[in-house]
């Protein structure tokens, strides 16, 4: 979009940065819940199986509550999921409802481009090509958001007493 003089708003540009990268965390988080959701649909293999069985086999009590290494796994895997899916979400209503904490402050953006730089490198570390690649896109996108806001400026003194 541009204005009259040819120049695109300053405001746009940062919060557009900003949904982008809630996006690609939504996308994440979405993906593997999909992901998920296939593979428990599919028919096992006999190595997964075997694998699944040792998981189930093996417990941990965790202050008081007993769960196999197969529980926990699933648990952390789909509670993260879905947390980059509501954090997204999150991420989105601010820009919406609040666009100023975007375009005029650089601590939503800050937080925000630190989070995806950690999961960016877990998941290098760590995971397949889809997350990393949603996590660049995500850092990428909060890192412009970061550099093209405009913090406001600080209000005028108030007039001397007299």
């Amino acid at each position: 979009m541009r204005t009259e003089t040819g120049a695109a708003p300053p405001a746009r540009t940062p919060t557009t940065a900003f949904r982008t990268g809630a996006w690609a965390w939504i996308l994440t988080g979405t993906g593997h819940l999909t992901l998920a959701a296939v593979m428990g649909l599919r028919p096992e293999d006999p190595a997964r199986a075997r694998a699944t069985a040792a998981m189930r086999a093996y417990t941990v009590e965790v202050p008081g509550v007993r769960r196999s290494l197969r529980d926990i796994d699933l648990g952390m895997s789909l509670v993260m999921a879905a947390a980059l899916v509501f954090g997204g979400a999150v991420c989105l209503l601010v820009a919406r409802s609040a666009p100023a904490l975007v375009t005029r402050s650089r601590s939503l953006s800050g937080l925000a481009l630190a989070a995806s730089l950690v999961v960016l490198g877990l998941s290098v570390l760590l995971l397949p090509a889809p997350p990393i690649v949603l996590f660049a896109v995500a850092a990428a996108a909060f890192g412009r958001a970061l550099a093209t806001a405009r913090p406001s400026p600080p209000p005028p003194p108030p007039p001397p007493a007299e």
